[in-house]
């Protein structure tokens, strides 16, 4: 029994300290793979591609022959899409590509996960803000500071406030330098 408890939180162990990042990915490479066989397979409408026209300067005319099947993906205002085809016409680059709601899901929920596992404010608001400004307010001193230096019997006494002045620091000086 104590070997199922000493398993149990080693494995939760390693989950915190990395294992969901191993989760992460290889929910996206079988979000991938599915998204890629879709695809493959034509198994999507028209109405929901997203067609971008690239202009593109050419010493020379290229006419291609219907689209070519392109693979790849990016990311734009926060959106993910996959690429589906391109095709090359003049001096244009058409390239057609499908919204990936499932990669953005993914990327949420991992978003979410290390915001709550590091203690962040998850939602956009300025909760983060409003705490940051309250643990310096609650760190912030109002008081005047005494700072005593003693050097052997000489002692000096001065008063200062949390100012740039306080960090110049000043310090008597007993004799004048030996001369060289």
């Amino acid at each position: 029994m104590k070997r199922i408890f000493s398993l149990f939180f080693l494995f939760v162990f390693l989950f915190n300290v990395g294992g969901y990042y191993f989760v992460y990915w290889g929910l996206r490479i079988a979000d991938q793979q599915t998204l890629t066989e879709k695809l493959d397979q034509e198994l999507y409408s028209d109405h929901e591609t997203y067609v971008f026209k690239v202009p593109l300067t050419l010493p020379y005319e290229i006419n291609q022959e219907g689209y070519k099947r392109v693979n790849g993906s990016f990311e734009h205002d926060g959106q993910f899409y996959q690429l589906v085809k391109q095709k090359l016409e003049n001096d244009t680059l058409y390239v057609v590509c499908i919204m990936d709601h499932e990669k953005k899901k993914v990327e949420d929920a991992f978003t979410t996960y290390a915001k709550l596992s590091n203690d962040l404010p998850v939602s956009p608001q300025k909760d983060g803000q409003n705490l940051l400004s309250k643990l310096s307010k609650e760190y912030e001193s109002n008081i005047i500071l005494e700072i005593v230096l003693t050097d052997g019997w000489f002692l000096s006494t001065f008063y200062a406030d949390c100012s740039p002045a306080l960090l110049q620091g000043e310090k008597n000086i007993l004799a004048p330098p030996p001369k060289g």
